[in-house]
């Protein structure tokens, strides 16, 4: 270590150790103020799962998932009936089969749009 009146100079051991320091200073200043700054109230409500306020969860409404299933019930009979009977039979590697053959269709669809979209500008 070198030490003239305007510059340190430091061999790689002490800058490390001076850098490490200099972290633990500036994590036990950030952590000081935090344990300054956060609120001293506790606030007790009752255990819910959502990610809405308490008077958002208090009202009854429908799930999206509930809404989606009653309109398939309801509407689209012979596609539930084709995804209940043929598509779900409980083997993972069916399902796998299922998703990836739309996967793929849908990523050969979006090539075929994009091509189209380059040669139509």
């Amino acid at each position: 270590m070198v030490l003239t009146a305007s510059t340190i100079q430091l061999d790689v051991y002490h800058a490390v150790v001076f850098s490490a320091i200099e972290l633990l200073v500036l994590a036990i200043t950030v952590y000081l103020c935090y344990i300054g700054l956060r609120s001293k109230k506790v606030r007790y409500t009752g255990v819910y799962l959502s990610g809405e306020g308490e008077e958002v969860v208090s009202e009854l409404t429908p799930s999206v998932g509930g809404l989606y299933w009653a309109f398939i019930r309801q509407y689209a009979r012979r596609i539930y009936k084709l995804i209940f009977e043929r598509v779900q039979t409980g083997s993972l590697s069916d399902w796998f089969y299922y998703i990836s053959s739309w996967l793929g269709l849908l990523v050969l669809l979006s090539v075929i749009l994009s091509l189209l979209y380059l040669f139509a500008r």
